[in-house]
């Protein structure tokens, strides 16, 4: 079975963008450019653990008035020369949240179903500003979209990433469903809930 077939059995919507919950209107715990700022820095990130020079990374943060915002894993992690394979990995995953965040500020049309990775290129030859280049002009264009279709995306993230957890442990999990994009865009939501740091976001189903 396909993931746009298992989610319609739970009633879940399978379409690019799930339908707005119209009437909804508690704001989103995060703002445009915080959430902007969260992409940057992830992106940075992502490119360090595909072998780009740490110290490059650094130094534009620190240009543009954003290392503050760097959490304390990510430090660590830019500051290392000899990271692990499997520490570059997991920071290289997160560029899956990342895809998720730029579409909670319109700088993506839709996630869609968690059956395939992010469009990687785009995001770094379309999207996220180049190496070095001003922040400030993606910063100030970044839009949160309306509270009622950042819930219903949420929600169904949530329900699938619950439906999942059920699934893998019954052997049932659909063939094309990406776990690993999946727990990106469930760590992405729960971090836009405004409640937890980002270093300390759980995803417990």
């Amino acid at each position: 079975m396909q993931t746009s077939e298992w989610v319609q059995v739970y009633r879940i919507s399978a379409a690019p963008t799930p339908p707005e919950i119209l009437e909804y209107d508690e704001p989103c715990g995060r703002t445009a450019q915080e959430i902007a700022i969260r992409a940057v820095i992830l992106q940075g990130v992502v490119a360090v653990a595909a072998q780009v020079d740490s110290a490059l990374i650094v130094d534009w943060f620190h240009r543009q008035g954003i290392w503050g915002y760097v959490t304390p894993e990510e430090r660590v992690f830019l500051a290392n020369g000899h990271s692990t394979e499997q520490e570059r990995c997991r920071f290289f995953w997160h560029q899956e949240a990342e895809w998720a965040l730029l579409w909670a500020i319109g700088k993506v049309e839709h996630l869609g179903l968690p059956n395939c990775c992010c469009d990687s290129a785009r995001l770094v030859d379309n999207i996220i500003p180049a190496l070095g280049a001003d922040l400030e002009p993606f910063f100030t264009s970044a839009e949160l979209l309306p509270p009622g279709v950042l819930l219903a995306e949420d929600d169904r993230t949530y329900n699938i990433w619950c439906y999942a957890q059920q699934a893998r442990r019954e052997g049932l999990l659909p063939e094309d469903l990406n776990l690993g994009v999946l727990y990106e865009r469930r760590y992405a939501f729960e971090w836009l809930d405004g409640i937890s740091a980002w270093d300390e976001v759980t995803c417990d189903a």
